[in-house]
């Protein structure tokens, strides 16, 4: 019997990590361990100085576009295994910018408030 290379265990080993981690997650979030009910709220300063929770649209939108990038690299690891993949200009500025808007968008809800309630 041939003894496999140690690539080909370091790749094994690699896929059963991420998997079993995968699988840990997975099980966390269906016994309700990891709570993902409030996932896309954010807070926002109120006119009299606290906080109140809103629907942000930053926050759907910065998932939205990870996903969309974890899901390219992740398939350019699969259709080319034997090199590094290296991610294009567009998607860095699309991830760059993402992030960009969420921070700004954070940024003025929390220092500012709602921007109808800065205009008064």
């Amino acid at each position: 019997m041939r003894m496999p290379s140690l690539s080909t265990l370091v790749s094994w080993e690699g896929l059963v990590l991420i998997g079993g981690l995968a699988v840990v997650v997975f099980w966390k979030i269906v016994t309700g361990e990891i709570v993902l009910d409030n996932l896309f709220d954010g807070d926002i300063r109120n006119p009299e100085g606290g906080f109140d929770t809103y629907a942000s649209a930053g926050r759907v939108q910065i998932f939205w576009v990870t996903i969309y990038a974890a899901f390219y690299y992740l398939y350019q690891v699969v259709s080319n295994p034997t090199e590094f993949p290296t991610l294009p200009t567009w998607l860095l500025a699309a991830l760059a910018g993402s992030h960009g808007l969420y921070l700004g968008g954070k940024a003025q809800a929390m220092l500012l408030g709602r921007l109808k309630n800065i205009l008064r």
